[in-house]
């Protein structure tokens, strides 16, 4: 049996979620495809692990087992990397007859009550009731019945198996990404929930670059799309995935159950944990401290006004009664050492908890809302409008805000490494303006009194729901980074950029052609089938040798031509896809190009680079009362393209022109009907 292309997988699994979509509420059909994936995963690889461990075993010792030697050892309760009870395994589901819902979360339950480390990662109900009281369910057996059979066999027959021995641990993690990219797309603006754009990662975990011995922590850790890609950088880099401790912490349960799952495909020996707010409850503990990291990396929630309460308090009711008492507000995991966030906001609680949460030498990534660049005033004084005795006027002042304090305090303490300003849209559902913070525990020396403000608002592609972030996009910004104003590395950064990025590009361009081809595959077997079916009636009209049987053979031929008609269409629509996805690609290849030669020209000019990056001194900084806001630094203004005077007096000519004549066409026909001019 052929090995399942990653393709064929995808196409298999988007399947899929099409027979269930619309049957449960809102986007939550994604987590009900994804668990009944994990289940099938785990049953399949039961089936051949055993197999797989006694081959393994046999190789090591240089001799095969008798056959009783190997039925004791697939008896070993160590044999199975995860146990299924007896009863609880995917034929068990498939061959119940009446109520395969009910079988299906028995099963699902029985998996994880015996695996410690699958608590809580099959977060649906396939037996839940139907809303209406009148007995159904909400999923009905039939639609439950055809998913089992859509994941037990492919459309051509073949067995759609999941085990190591037919899909790669590779393949069927990265298939499992891609389902929640998809997923993403298809939620819309509630993707930011559980989905960062991966260009975005990509982008943090180039500028923090994992390595052998790190512990990476995501304290809002959503489909675990973050420690995904720190194990795929480090693979990238030549060492392997399990060289790096993958901890995470995700308050939305549905959300946890994903990430859980994604993980455990990618091989990652991770600890996420989740039900709680990591503000709230923090689940990583070391004494009355939060656990530190080396690595932290996060998309929180931007500006939440409900950070400080526990989750059954989130709701504007709760809030408006429990903000009374926020005053006597403490964190007692000790955490804002730059002051206690406002009670309205909480993106700088959550920043102070991924600063506490990291080492002494550590560093952190995160995704920011702009507005914590600059929120907040420092101290002032302010005249009353009143006077004294003496005749002077009264004096008022008025403390400096929270906000303020606690950005100027990460500022003294020279943790800031570097703000990049990111496109508008960019993100499922968060219209406001974001960034990137850099954070570092352990700066260089010659960076230390510096901070690197990075401008790249301007450049993006423009797609239909939101923007996204193109290849010589990321470049620009990876390149700005790491080169922090050196001429000579931006020239080596550029070269290595567009050397990785075209080959990324190439990649890219194959798999999305690979999946089209997987996608519009039943319409070409369609295709072929009739065409062969078409050559075999030719062969037969010419050996005819009655007029009845040439007459009933060419109505055959006009039905079978008729028929090729719907394949043909579809193959059509692949083929324009096809062609779009390689002039993407071969524009995205010059444009790498095109930018390396730009950033290249642009840090030996230094006033245009002055438009897109700068590395600012702390004293500018201060004298800004430390407001990072980037266009007081980095010269944003888009200039007017200059206007060719003579151009527009000839416009302006012509245009008066047009208006004579019309006058003198309306004199003309006003005279005609009567009206004296």
């Amino acid at each position: 049996m052929p090995r399942l292309t990653q393709q064929q997988l995808e196409t298999h699994l988007w399947g899929a979620a099409n027979i269930l979509r619309g049957r449960t509420a809102g986007q939550d059909y994604k987590t009900y495809i994804l668990s009944l994936l994990f289940f099938k995963r785990l049953s399949d690889q039961f089936d051949c692990e055993a197999d797989e461990k006694i081959e393994q075993l046999e190789k090591e010792r240089g001799s095969a087992f008798t056959d009783a030697q190997r039925a004791k050892l697939r008896n070993q309760p160590d044999i199975h990397r995860f146990k299924i009870p007896e009863g609880f395994h995917w034929s068990d589901v498939r061959n119940e007859s009446t109520d395969t819902g009910k079988k299906l979360t028995d099963a699902m339950n029985g998996i994880a009550a015996a695996n410690k480390e699958l608590v809580g990662v099959f977060t649906v109900d396939w037996n839940q009731p139907a809303p209406d009281g009148q007995g159904g369910k909400l999923i009905p057996t039939g639609i439950v019945n055809a998913l089992i059979e859509h994941f037990t066999s492919l459309p051509n027959g073949q067995p759609f198996d999941l085990s190591n021995k037919n899909v790669s641990p590779d393949i069927l993690g990265r298939a499992y990404e891609y389902l929640i990219k998809m997923f993403a797309d298809d939620a819309g603006a509630k993707a930011g929930e559980f989905f960062t754009p991966p260009e975005v990662v990509d982008i943090l975990i180039r500028i923090l670059e994992p390595h052998p011995g790190d512990t990476v922590y995501d304290p809002t850790c959503g489909s675990g799309g973050m420690l995904v890609h720190s194990a795929d950088f480090l693979q990238e880099q030549g060492h392997d995935k399990a060289q790096i401790r993958y901890y995470g912490q995700e308050m939305n349960w549905q959300t946890y159950a994903i990430a859980r799952i994604n993980t455990i495909l990618h091989g990652l020996e991770s600890d996420i944990r989740g039900g709680k707010s990591s503000i709230t409850d923090p689940q990583f503990l070391d004494g009355g401290a939060v656990s530190q990291f080396s690595m932290v990396i996060a998309n929180f929630p931007f500006s939440d006004e409900f950070w400080w309460l526990p989750a059954e308090q989130h709701n504007e009711e709760q809030a408006k009664k429990a903000k009374k008492g926020f005053k006597e507000y403490n964190d007692k995991y000790g955490r804002f050492t730059f002051g206690k966030p406002p009670a309205s906001t909480g993106d700088w609680a959550f920043i102070q908890h991924i600063l506490a949460s990291t080492t002494a030498n550590g560093r952190c990534g995160v995704v920011c809302p702009q507005g914590v660049l600059f929120r907040g005033q420092p101290e002032i004084e302010e005249e009353t409008g009143e006077f004294d005795a003496d005749g002077n006027p009264k004096i008022r002042r008025r403390k400096a805000d929270d906000e303020y304090l606690i950005r100027k305090g990460l500022l003294d303490a020279k943790l800031i490494d570097a703000v990049i300003a990111l496109p508008l849209n960019i993100f499922y559902g968060a219209g406001v303006p974001a960034c990137l913070l850099i954070l570092n525990r352990n700066r260089p020396a010659k960076r230390r009194d510096k901070v690197l403000l990075v401008y790249a608002a301007r450049h993006y592609r423009e797609l239909s729901a939101m923007n996204q972030l193109r290849p010589q996009d990321v470049m620009r910004i990876l390149v700005h980074y790491h080169a922090y104003g050196d001429a000579g590395a931006a020239k080596k950064l550029v070269a290595y950029h567009s050397e990785r990025l075209k080959k990324q590009i190439d990649h890219d361009e194959k798999e999305q052609i690979a999946r089209l081809y997987a996608e519009y595959q039943l319409h070409a077997e369609k295709l072929a089938a009739l065409e062969k079916e078409a050559v075999e009636l030719q062969k037969q009209l010419t050996s005819a040798a009655k007029k009845t049987e040439q007459t009933k053979i060419e109505r055959a031929i006009v039905r079978i031509e008729s028929a090729m008609a719907k394949p043909k269409a579809q193959l059509a629509k692949r083929d324009e896809s096809i062609a779009e996805v390689k002039k993407r690609a071969a524009e995205d290849r010059h444009a790498v190009d095109t930018t390396g030669t730009e950033l290249i020209a642009m840090y030996v000019d230094l006033p245009e680079l002055a438009k897109h990056a700068r590395v600012v001194e702390m004293g500018e900084i201060d004298e800004n009362e430390f407001n990072l806001n980037i266009p007081r630094y980095v010269d944003t203004f888009e200039p007017e393209e200059p206007i060719d005077v003579k151009a527009a007096l000839a416009d302006l000519d012509e245009a008066e022109g047009e208006r004579k004549a019309a006058e003198k066409q309306l004199r003309k026909l006003l005279a005609e009907v009567g009206h004296a001019s």
